[in-house]
C-alpha cells in the first residue's frame, strides 16, 4: 500500500504550484500573445472569473497567525490532458511574510457575464476601508466582459513595476465578505475578472496614455438549490496591492 495521502480537492502541492505559476510566467513574457489568449479560452466564451467554495474560504482565513492573504496567477489544466488555463492560486502569509498555508485553486470556472447591480441601501456606510462600490466594480467588469479573446494581450497584465504575478490582500478583506452569511455553505466566493482603466506615464515617452490593467473583484454568490446569485448588498471588494511590488 502507497504512503502517498490521496489529493485534496481544491488544494495543490508546493510542486505543482511552482510549475503552475512559471507557467503563467512563460506564457505573459511569450512573445505570441496566443498563449495568452488561449488561456482565457472556454469553448467559444471568454473566462470571466472563478470560484471558491466558502469551506475552503473559511479554512484559508482561519490559519492561525495569518496576516495577508495572497493570489497568485497560475496556469494549468482543468482537467489532465487538457489545455492549460488561467486560473488563481490563494494562500496565507504571516507577519514575517512566510507562507503558512495550503495553495487553495478554484473549484468552478466561469463564462457568465452577470453585472453588478446597485446596493438596496446604496448610503449606508462602508464596512471596510478598502470596499469597492459597485459603479466602479461594474464599470471595470464591462471592461473585461467587452474585450475580445483577440484583444487580450500582455500589456493588460503588465504595470510601472513589470508583469503582473498576482495581488497581495490583507486578511480583513477576505474576512469582510462573509458579513451577509448565515450559513458558511450558503455561498460561493466568485472571483470576477476586471480591467482597471487609467491614465499614466509612457515608460518610454513619459506622455499620458490610457491604461487598461487586469485585477479581480471579489463578492460572494449565494446558492439557492442548483442556482447561485449574488444580494445587492454584499460586499465587493477589489484594492489589493499588485504583485511586484508587493508579492
Amino acid at each position: 500500500m502507497s504512503d502517498q495521502a490521496a489529493p485534496i480537492p481544491g488544494i495543490i502541492s508546493q510542486q505543482l504550484f511552482n510549475t503552475y505559476s512559471a507557467n503563467w510566467i512563460r506564457v505573459i513574457n511569450d512573445g505570441d500573445p496566443i498563449l495568452l489568449q488561449n488561456s482565457f479560452k472556454q469553448g467559444q466564451n471568454t473566462i470571466t472569473g472563478c470560484g471558491f467554495s466558502t469551506t475552503r474560504i473559511g479554512q484559508l482565513v482561519a490559519t492561525v497567525g495569518a496576516t495577508h492573504i495572497k493570489l497568485r496567477f497560475i496556469v494549468q489544466p482543468a482537467f489532465p490532458g487538457t489545455e492549460p488555463k488561467f486560473s488563481v492560486a490563494l494562500f496565507a502569509t504571516d507577519a514575517l511574510d512566510a507562507r503558512i498555508s495550503s495553495y487553495y485553486v478554484p473549484e468552478i470556472t466561469y463564462t457568465d457575464t452577470d453585472a453588478f447591480v446597485c446596493p438596496s441601501q446604496p448610503g449606508l456606510p462602508a464596512v471596510h476601508k478598502n470596499q469597492l462600490h459597485y459603479v466602479l466594480a461594474e464599470r471595470w467588469r464591462q471592461n473585461w466582459v467587452e474585450k475580445s479573446i483577440e484583444g487580450i494581450a500582455p500589456e493588460d497584465f503588465t504595470t510601472s513595476y513589470g508583469p503582473l504575478r498576482g495581488y497581495t490582500y490583507e486578511l480583513q478583506e477576505f474576512v469582510a465578505l462573509f458579513l451577509l452569511l448565515e450559513a458558511l455553505e450558503d455561498a460561493t466566493l466568485k472571483i470576477h475578472y476586471v480591467l482597471h482603466d487609467y491614465y499614466r506615464p509612457d515608460l518610454i515617452t513619459s506622455a499620458d496614455t490610457l491604461a487598461y490593467t487586469f485585477s479581480l473583484a471579489l463578492r460572494m454568490q449565494h446558492n439557492a438549490g442548483t442556482k447561485y446569485y449574488a444580494t445587492d448588498d454584499d460586499l465587493i471588494m477589489d484594492n489589493a496591492m499588485p504583485c511586484p511590488p508587493t508579492c
